[in-house]
Formats: structure tokens, C-alpha cells, sequence
């Protein structure tokens, strides 16, 4: 049972559930992030999960959440553009600016994986073998998950689901280095600071990024289901469907007003934590995309294309209806590099992967509310404030 404690713990704080991290749910066949991976996450996603949140405060979702240290301008390791790598051709981002500058070497999805030895009992050396073959700086972030013990088992003992084939561990692959991902990012944190692992070289660490109630600067994420296009894809009820935001229900949930916590209480902090990982999520889907079934789709562009537009929408209400919030994150250089750099990374991916029909199950229609004009808006307004030309 403590177990159950802890991993709902563990997920409720990151928000996520049986969808998060690897592939989320599925068409034609067992999606790709399924097995223990995502059976644990629904466990954590509600429930016993919610309870143990609630203490969290945390974990890592509460990492500004105490006192809150000075502010600070900019963290550390901020990070510029990225050298060494496949430009960036997305029409989303801006050459001349961060978004546009970063580049990273984009996985190999051809590699040949025969040579990489399969054991249920050397998992560890599966998955960091493969990775390394196929998606080199996803290997980087689950060696970096690994280093975390806080919880027992390493986060591949608690994500792969035991796996006794090759191919059910690559079925898991995605939810691994998405979690992989938030527990390297928990090593790499100085309270009550957030520290992001995107790639080699670029490790920025911002400060007060969390809500206010929390220590932070910014207010519940939440709080964007209030506005004006939250109706226009709104939070599913019962079964999801083609219309509604199936991930609104774990990642928007809750009332910051409440005496309960929830996912949806966590500030502008881990709203961008989320956007990490499903970015590395798609590398992943992109990597691995060989194992899928035929005519099987799964959900690593949606994932990544809802953030995107979560992180517009928060903006916009940061500008207009919470200054001190929007002054953290559009005038301290760190949040507003991240934030770029973050951007330009999706669309890298995005850009490789739109042909892809097998990495998308209703990404056509998120990816046209994140190209709104108004929302593109608050984007470019984050690279006028970098001084961009």
C-alpha cells in the first residue's frame, strides 16, 4: 500500500495519468505509453493520488511553494540558441530569435536495435542502450532519472511496466523518458527554483515560477479553463471524444480556492514542466514509431500541440489579467528564454514529424487553435521583450 502512496504521490504532484508521457490513448492497437506506466499514472492521477498531493506540496510540483527565495532575473543557465543540429524550417518560430535559433541532433528512427540485448532483469540496460542508438538525448534523460532515489524504485522500474519482450519495453519507451524526465528534473532543482533538463548545454534553472500561494509569482494553471478558448476544445466529460481536451480533466483540474489540492493548483512552474516532457514524448514517438502497429495511432503530437496552446493561453492571461505573474515570466530573461527555447524545440519536432499520421490521433484540430493569431501574438510579444529584430 505504501507504495501505492508513493507513486500517486510522485504523479499527482507531475499531474499526470495513464495518458501521460507515452502516447496517451491509442487507435488501432495498445497505445504506445500504455502498460504499468500507464496503469500506475491512472492510480496517481485520482484517488489515493489526490490525497497524497495534497501533502506534496511537494515533491516537485511544490518546489517554489515555501518560503520563495528572492526573486532573481534570470536564474541560471538560461541557455541561448542551440548549435549543432538540423535547423529549424518550422513557419512557427522566428529565425532571427531564440525559438528559432535553437537546434539539437534529432533522433534516428532507422537505427538498427538488434544488437541491443533484451532481459527483464537488465532493463536498465535495455532502455539506455536503444535510446542511446535511437534517441541520444533521451538516453541522457532517463540516465538522468535515474540518479533520483526518492522513491524506491528507479523510474524505470516504475514506468516500463516489466516488460518480457523487446517490444513491450519499446511500447513503453515513451512513458519512461517522460517520467524519466520529471524525476531528473526534481535532481537537478534548487529549492524552491525549477531547474529543466532540455539537452546537453542547456540546463536553465528559474526562480518564483510558482503561484503565489506556493511562494511563487504566477497563479494556478487552472485558471486558463475560465477564458475564451477553453470552450472552443473544453475539458471532456465521461469518454473523451473528438472535440474535447481529454487532458484538461488531469492537468487543468481543481479549484486553487479550495482546501484540496490538485494538479491544477501548480503555477506557470510545471505547466512548462509538462511542455518538456511532451516534447521529449514526441522524440520519443518519432524514434520508436518502427513498433507501432499497422493502421495504430497514438497521441505524441496532441500531446505536445495541447501544451503549446495551454502555454499561449496562459500568456495572455498572465498580460491581461495577472501583471505581477506576466512580469515574471516575460521580463525575467530565464523564464522568457525557456519559454522560447521550449517553443522553437516543439516545432523542431513538429516539423520532422507532420507527415507522420500514425504520432497524431486529433492533432489537426489542436494544432489550428495553438496557429490563432491573437495566440501567436503572445509569443512574438515574448521576442520583442528579448530584443529580438
Amino acid at each position: 500500500m505504501r507504495g501505492v502512496i508513493v507513486l500517486g504521490l510522485l504523479l499527482t504532484t507531475f499531474g499526470c495519468s495513464g495518458s501521460d508521457g507515452g502516447g496517451g490513448a491509442g487507435v488501432g492497437g495498445a497505445a504506445a505509453g500504455g502498460g504499468a506506466g500507464g496503469a500506475a499514472g491512472g492510480m496517481g492521477g485520482a484517488g489515493s493520488g489526490g490525497l497524497a498531493g495534497q501533502g506534496a506540496g511537494g515533491s516537485f510540483g511544490g518546489m517554489a511553494g515555501s518560503a520563495g527565495a528572492p526573486g532573481g532575473t534570470g536564474g541560471t543557465g538560461t541557455g541561448g540558441s542551440g548549435t549543432g543540429g538540423t535547423t529549424n524550417t518550422s513557419p512557427l518560430v522566428d529565425p532571427a530569435c531564440t525559438d528559432g535559433k535553437y537546434t539539437e541532433a534529432l533522433p534516428n528512427p532507422t537505427a538498427d536495435l538488434s544488437g541491443v540485448a533484451f532481459s527483464p532483469t537488465g532493463l536498465d540496460a535495455y532502455f539506455l542502450g536503444v535510446l542511446g542508438l535511437r534517441y541520444p538525448i533521451g538516453k541522457d534523460v532517463v540516465a538522468g532519472g535515474l540518479t533520483n532515489k526518492q522513491f524506491g524504485k528507479s523510474c524505470i522500474q516504475m514506468f516500463a511496466g516489466n516488460p518480457t519482450s523487446a517490444a513491450q519495453a519499446q511500447n513503453s519507451i515513451g512513458t519512461v523518458v517522460h517520467e524519466c524526465g520529471h524525476l531528473y528534473d526534481m535532481v537537478l532543482a534548487k529549492l524552491p527554483s525549477n531547474s529543466y533538463f532540455i539537452r546537453s548545454g542547456m540546463q536553465p534553472t528559474c526562480q518564483k515560477g510558482d503561484t503565489v500561494a506556493r511562494g511563487g509569482d504566477t497563479f494556478a494553471r487552472s485558471l486558463i479553463t475560465k477564458d475564451t478558448y477553453s470552450a472552443l476544445r473544453p475539458p471532456c466529460t465521461g469518454s473523451p471524444s473528438a472535440g474535447c481536451d481529454s487532458y484538461a480533466s488531469v492537468y487543468l483540474d481543481g479549484d486553487p480556492n479550495n482546501a484540496s489540492f490538485e494538479g491544477g493548483d501548480q503555477g506557470y512552474n510545471m505547466l512548462l514542466e509538462e511542455t518538456v516532457q511532451y516534447v521529449n514524448s514526441l522524440a520519443t514517438g518519432w524514434a520508436f514509431v518502427d513498433h507501432l502497429k499497422s493502421g495504430q495511432k497514438v497521441s505524441e503530437r496532441d500531446g505536445i500541440l495541447t501544451f503549446l496552446w495551454y502555454v499561449e493561453r496562459y500568456l495572455k492571461m498572465a498580460r491581461t489579467q495577472y501583471p505581477n505573474a506576466y512580469k515574471r515570466i516575460a521580463d525575467d530573461a530565464c523564464w522568457r528564454d525557456i519559454t522560447l527555447n521550449v517553443w522553437g524545440r516543439a516545432w523542431l519536432f513538429l516539423e520532422q514529424t507532420k507527415g507522420i499520421g500514425s504520432l497524431s490521433i486529433n492533432g489537426a484540430a489542436i494544432e489550428t487553435l495553438v496557429k490563432d493569431p491573437d495566440l501567436l501574438n503572445e509569443i512574438e510579444l515574448l521576442r520583442t521583450k528579448s530584443g529580438c529584430p
